[in-house]
């Protein structure tokens, strides 16, 4: 069966992925499926639909991603309920890249528009910029990315021939040059309720971190987060006011252990991200990482060498290492980059 056969399989039929025998036929393994699903699935989906379908995978140039192909995701293949095949428009090789996503509320405030803009012009530099391309944060989110130079991938509630919601088409056409739409759903698959939440499910497996910036208790985001951890991820929040609700949510994550995001350094740190390029050096930083560089040094080697104090030296090097510059093991320091 081709990628394409499988989809409308699972979304006319129901099928499931452990009931697929992708290496057989379509027309032997409706012979010998579950009765009832086979009707379902030729009551919704007849030979007319498959030409259709076939027409609109060319038209927009989609590719199809299946749970079996190489270029499939791991982090889709390990999670609970991965989706079975992927429709996916725009550079499909953003799958098998570092994503995070950044995720939060429809309405946000200026404050939650402000954080993330300011957190995604970091992430952009150094990772695919994952959201969902809903109003709010998320389109902010895919907005920064795209403004940064970044790359940013979008995961549908819909067809990837849809724009919803229809305000989105610019941002749509901008993804689409630098970036990939992505879904699970079939073409021309118009947009529903219940779909969203399971739109959220791939967003959170695709990424190896979760960001929440804004969001209230009841809300998409917060179950992105719940599906991450769900499935082993990490999920980052920024803190927010106690008396607005578009912050109960990650306030709410923070209190049942989420990280707390309160600044570049967190990320830096936690993903040992080196950013040499993006401060501006002093001399004092200059003398020590050309010290480093040379070879692994200690406080008392480099005090003695430059001539300073070890005050002096201690202050540097501990600007050196928020920026990312060195590391030390057992007091010894050495140059990153």
């Amino acid at each position: 069966m081709t990628p394409l056969e499988i989809a409308l399989l699972i979304q006319y039929g129901g099928f499931k992925i452990s009931e697929l025998e992708p290496e057989t036929d379509l027309r032997r393994f409706l012979r010998n499926a579950d009765p009832n699903k086979v009707k379902r699935f030729y009551q919704r989906c007849g030979e007319e639909e498959i030409i259709k379908q076939k027409d609109l995978v060319r038209k927009y140039n989609v590719k199809l991603v299946s749970f079996w192909d190489e270029a499939y995701p791991d982090p889709l293949k390990n999670m609970k309920s991965p989706p079975v095949v992927l429709f996916v428009r725009g550079n499909e090789k953003l799958l098998r890249e570092r994503c995070v996503s950044v995720v939060g509320t429809r309405r946000p405030t200026a404050y939650g528009v402000s954080v993330t803009k300011r957190f995604v012009k970091m992430l952009s530099e150094h990772f695919v910029v994952v959201s969902g391309m809903a109003l709010g944060i998320d389109s902010v989110a895919h907005r920064t990315a795209l403004e940064n130079g970044g790359r940013t991938l979008a995961v549908l509630g819909t067809g990837v021939d849809k724009i919803y919601p229809k305000t989105n088409e610019q941002l749509l056409a901008r993804i689409l040059k630098n970036g990939c739409v992505v879904s699970e759903y079939v073409m021309g698959t118009n947009p529903k309720k219940h779909h969203f939440p399971a739109r959220n499910r791939i967003i959170a497996g695709l990424s190896e971190v979760v960001i929440v910036t804004e969001a209230p208790a009841k809300s998409g985001a917060i179950l992105t987060a719940k599906f991450a951890i769900d499935n082993g991820r990490d999920v980052f929040a920024i803190p927010g006011d106690i008396d607005r609700k578009t912050s109960e949510g990650t306030n709410y994550l923070i209190k049942s252990g989420a990280y707390p995001l309160t600044c570049e350094e967190d990320l830096i740190f936690y993903f040992g991200i080196t950013r040499k390029s993006s401060f501006s050096v002093n001399q004092h930083q200059r003398e020590i990482y050309e010290l480093l560089k040379v070879s692994p040094k200690s406080v008392d080697d480099l005090a003695e060498e430059l001539g300073w104090e070890i005050s002096e030296v201690l202050k540097t090097i501990s600007e050196m290492e928020i920026m990312g510059l060195i590391e030390s093991t057992g007091g010894i320091y050495r140059a990153l980059g």
